[in-house]
């Protein structure tokens, strides 16, 4: 289904961070090393302000007419963290259903797709922290298994800072019969925090593992980043989650204030790599919101003339 839309749509929208956005809300509450996910077995208003978060992003994909993905918050349910926590050992399906049932309430349309997340087994700026090959397909895979058996639609591995992780990873997605998307950070020259340049690390997949990944992305990054790359370089590159800030996400982290690009430039930015390097699949990471898709949106609906891309005929 994800690979029918990437070939029959120019552009495809996706979310925020969802617990970015929660944790800015001083009456919720995260889990230290889970974060949202265990809102989900809330009964009360704060599983209603995360409900309302997805329903938002559904929002903006209606009036817009156009596909959605959605993923279901499981980017910290490995196995490991899931038993230390002492919470259901069916979170991870319980999340996946959990977020198609708020898909299903709000919406029929088919192209709204709920995906499930996996991210990196350390700190997802930390590549020095990163896990061998190996290691990580070893550490991946029980939680990876257990999606695939999921009602999700596709697997994407979010925010991993090293090649070596990543390629891990996509051993232990191949041949779970799910397409899948291995989602690297980039920092400010455009590489993976590992220093690994993104066109060599997709090569480096593609050529080793059996069953590709449906593609790749960047999230946790400003698209501006990207600028290095010559046109034609990143062709395997089809989303990109980007930051709210341009600055170097490294210097971000724990700085404990919120700062970001105005939303405009941030829209602004994000259809130019659109543009320059075709990636379809478009939405955001720490520091958005719906507003920011919102402005997306809006700079996609000016004529040809003004200078920006426009699907306003689709």
């Amino acid at each position: 289904m994800l690979s029918e839309l990437l070939t029959k749509n120019p552009l495809i929208l996706a979310e925020g961070a969802i617990a970015e956005q929660l944790r800015r809300m001083p009456e919720v509450e995260l889990h230290p090393t889970l974060f949202n996910t265990p809102l989900i077995y809330a009964r009360n208003a704060i599983k209603s302000r995360m409900t309302a978060l997805y329903e938002e992003y559904l929002e903006v994909a209606s009036a817009a007419d156009l596909p959605l993905l959605l993923t279901a918050p499981t980017w910290r349910l490995d196995a490991r963290r899931v038993a230390e926590a002492e919470v259901p050992s069916s979170i991870n399906t319980d999340a996946v259903k959990y977020l198609c049932e708020v898909r299903d309430r709000y919406s029929s349309r088919r192209e709204v797709l709920v995906g499930a997340l996996v991210g990196p087994k350390e700190d997802c700026y930390r590549p020095e922290l990163s896990p061998s090959a190996e290691e990580a397909a070893d550490f991946h895979s029980p939680q990876l298994q257990e999606l695939a058996a999921s009602q999700a639609q596709f697997l994407q591995a979010q925010t991993i800072p090293s090649l070596r992780e990543g390629l891990g990873i996509a051993r232990a997605a191949s041949g779970l019969g799910k397409p899948y998307i291995i989602s690297f950070c980039a920092g400010p020259d455009g590489a993976i925090l590992d220093g690994t340049r993104l066109n060599e690390a997709m090569e480096v997949i593609d050529q080793t593992v059996e069953e590709k990944p449906l593609g790749y992305a960047v999230s946790c990054t400003y698209p501006s980043f990207l600028n290095s790359y010559p046109q034609g370089s990143l062709d395997r590159l089809i989303g990109i989650q980007a930051n709210g800030s341009a600055k170097d996400v490294t210097r971000l982290d724990g700085s404990g204030a919120t700062t970001a690009e105005p939303v405009e430039e941030w829209a602004r930015v994000t259809l130019s790599l659109h543009r320059l390097h075709q990636v379809k699949i478009l939405g955001g990471c720490c520091g958005t919101s719906a507003e920011h898709l919102r402005r997306l949106v809006a700079l996609t609906r000016k004529p040809p003339h003004s200078g920006e891309v426009s699907y306003s005929e689709d």
